[in-house]
């Protein structure tokens, strides 16, 4: 059993962290297409979050470890230069494609984009009834979660790390009361359309994913006998993870839905990245997730998920029906895999190269890998 001692004495590139992004990607992906009802895309976003929090915490720790110190400028100025290139693309041609389809410019989506407000003006300040060409900006609203928690994590890390239990204390109590928010909210304003959107989108009612990979960082990291490793990658504990992350897909009660789900699925993550990734037991689903080909769509996953949703709205506004059909797959899967591969070759990597001028350790090229390869390497990937 490998353990996670000197967990973040290194910065090698872990595959299987892009092989778990590209999963996610992938079922953000097929849900947007028309498999909604069948595939949970939902899940993908929270994936996606939990796997940012694990990455940007043992990164914050990696750092401080170093230099006894976070330098808050230059970690904000590589989150700019990491998002900021592709989305100004992206905004770009959605403006141009709002323009075409006679909605005009629209500065309230396009600053909401940009500032990463998105999120909250869905809800407050544009529509959310129907798809309409302005809609092309929505898909921004979970890098507004991430961003907005960015603002402020750094800032509780700084000031709690030297007494390293005090922060992971103060973690689980901020889990704890998204979750008690999400229930005070249901019980307030009951079971509505209206308040199933806010749940899913706003940052105050869905934070609680990113920080549960922000806390199970901090546990490996303090768990140099490896206890919390060897518990949660015990078959049964693997097992019982696995069958309640199963059970928040199949379980359909409203309720459970919009306030349990989320935290059941980040408790079930929390176990099972860390087993997967550092366990022996489970090598077999490592190797899986470090395919070249599932790296590779997780490397692509930042473009893909801003320019598949580009697709989707030209093939929603453009050919109209159902979704699924011919024609519609036609427009939407060939646009939004272009507009992403070009964002990746020409937009994502060249700032990729700027951004090691200022600490980023990002991975941009696929890296052989072995099993070998042991729990104190960690992956920044697409996140710093």
């Amino acid at each position: 059993m490998q353990t996670p001692k000197n967990l973040l004495s290194g910065t090698s590139y872990v595959p299987a962290l892009d092989g778990f992004r590209g999963m996610a990607i992938v079922v953000v992906v097929i849900s947007h297409y028309g498999f909604g009802h069948l595939i949970p895309g939902g899940f993908g976003v929270t994936l996606f979050f939990f796997i940012s929090g694990y990455l940007i915490t043992r990164l914050l720790i990696a750092e401080y470890e170093k230099s006894h110190r976070i330098d808050l400028g230059r970690f904000y100025l590589r989150r700019v230069l990491r998002l900021y290139p592709a989305l100004i693309f992206m905004v770009a041609l959605a403006i141009g494609f709002t323009v075409f389809m006679g909605c005009g410019f629209q500065p309230g989506a396009v600053l909401s984009t940009l500032f990463y407000y998105r999120n909250y003006y869905m809800l407050y300040g544009g529509s959310t009834a129907v798809f309409n060409c302005s809609r092309i900006f929505d898909i921004t609203w979970s890098l507004a979660i991430e961003e907005h928690f960015y603002l402020f994590f750094p800032l509780l890390f700084m000031a709690l790390f030297r007494r390293p239990k005090l922060l992971a204390i103060g973690m689980a109590v901020s889990i704890i009361a998204v979750l008690v928010w999400r229930l005070r909210i249901i019980a307030t304003d009951g079971l509505t359309e209206l308040t199933i959107y806010r749940i899913y989108h706003l940052t105050d009612t869905r934070l609680d994913a990113i920080m549960f990979g922000c806390l199970t960082s901090l546990v490996l990291y303090l768990d140099k006998d490896g206890v919390y490793l060897r518990r949660v990658s015990h078959p049964v504990v693997f097992a019982g993870t696995v069958a309640l992350l199963f059970f928040t897909f199949i379980y359909r009660d409203g309720v459970f839905r919009e306030t349990w789900r989320y935290s059941c699925q980040g408790l079930a993550l929390s176990a099972i990245l860390p087993a997967v990734l550092y366990a022996k037991p489970y090598a077999s689903l490592k190797n899986i997730l470090s395919k070249p080909g599932l790296v590779t769509i997780g490397k692509l996953s930042y473009s893909l998920y801003l320019f598949h949703w580009v697709g989707v709205s030209i093939a929603e506004n453009l050919i109209g029906g159902p979704r699924l059909t011919v024609a519609w797959l036609l427009t939407a899967v060939p646009i939004g895999l272009i507009l992403s591969l070009i964002s990746y070759q020409y937009v994502e990597k060249p700032t990729a190269n700027l951004r090691k001028r200022f600490g980023s350790t990002v991975e941009t090229t696929p890296t052989e890998f072995t099993m070998e390869s042991s729990p104190k390497t960690f992956s920044e990937t697409a996140v710093n």
